[in-house]
This record gives structure tokens, sequence and C-alpha cells, in this order.
């Protein structure tokens, strides 16, 4: 008896180990890279699971199927990719709020 408890705790434990360090952190990331790219706006720029980097020129929601995003890869050059293939934004056009600049250091009168 003591032995098919031991079999089953261990069972559950292997499948918790499994879950909290190879399965959570996949699960997170999918997240976080579907959250960014609903965040796209048309300026950012992005790089894709296939290397191009590219600026967002439009975003094409079609009534059916997946959300397309059109990209100049350069000057002129324009290509369609889904979303799918948005693999992280690397800079936005959103403003960002400016600093403030470091005060500079008073020297003592001598």
């Amino acid at each position: 008896m003591a032995v098919m408890w031991s079999v089953i705790f261990y069972t559950v434990a292997a499948v918790l180990a499994f879950y909290f360090i190879l399965l959570r952190p996949v699960l997170k990331n999918q997240k976080d890279q579907r959250k960014a790219v609903r965040a796209l706006q048309i300026g950012d720029e992005v790089v894709t699971v296939g290397g191009l980097i590219g600026e967002v020129r439009d975003i094409i929601q079609p009534a059916d199927g997946p959300t397309e995003i059109v990209l100049e890869i350069a000057p002129g050059v324009r290509v369609r990719a889904v979303t799918d293939a948005i693999s992280r934004r690397l800079t936005t056009l959103e403003d960002v709020p400016e600093s403030t600049p470091p005060q500079e250091a008073t020297q003592p009168s001598a």
C-alpha cells in the first residue's frame, strides 16, 4: 500500500515540476508576445520570425481570417505578414516623456 502512495506522489511531483519548469515559462512568453502584437501601431518597427525588420504601415483586420500587417522593409518595398509572424517590437513612435535633466553641480566659491 505504501508503494502505491509513493508512486502516486512521485508522479504528481513530476507533473508539477514539468509544468513549473518547462510549460509555464513558454505559456507566459506566448501570452506576452500576443499582448505585444495586439498593441502594435502604425509606425512601430518590428522583427519577423524570418528575420525581416520592417516598419508597420497598415494593419488589416478582415472579418474572417488572421489579422494582417503591411510592413515596409525598404523605401517603397511593402510586404504583407500575419501577426503570428511578428517576433518582437523594436521601436515605437509613442511619445516618451522627457526626464528632467540632471542638475549641474554648483562649485563652492573659494
